[in-house]
């Protein structure tokens, strides 16, 4: 079976004023985003790496809803790099956070991410 990584990182949030207010912004849509979708999440999203943030989706979900979520959620001048990955995953412990978890799915959204990231590009999808 197959599932879909979603990883998001915010584009230059080094240089982003009031941060602080930005992350607990980020914070709040992550919760409401994981309750909103719960039916197409297979692992909650959650922050991995200061202001990156991923999730698991079953296979066939709309991906796309939980993007438009976030772009919708955060204010206008906050853009994100998305990196999706389709594919299998190898730990099937869904008990265990997002982060715990590995697999070709994850391996591809973070190639996607960084393929995004290099080329300035919002999404980058990589499907095995």
């Amino acid at each position: 079976m197959n599932y879909i990584t979603l990883i998001f990182d915010l584009k230059d949030s080094r240089n982003i004023e009031n941060r602080d207010e930005l992350q607990k912004m980020l914070i709040n849509s992550i919760k409401t985003c994981n309750e909103l979708f719960a039916n197409i999440i297979a692992s909650p999203f959650l922050i991995t790496l200061g202001d990156e943030w991923e999730g698991l989706l079953f296979e066939n979900s709309d991906y796309s809803k939980i993007i438009n979520f976030f772009r919708d959620a955060l204010p206008e001048n906050i853009d994100f790099y998305t990196g999706v990955g389709i594919g299998a995953v190898s730990i099937h412990n869904f008990e265990l956070t997002v982060n715990q978890l590995d697999g070709p799915s994850f391996h591809l959204a973070r190639k996607a991410v960084k393929y995004a990231k290099k080329n300035n590009c919002s999404v980058s999808i990589l499907i095995n």
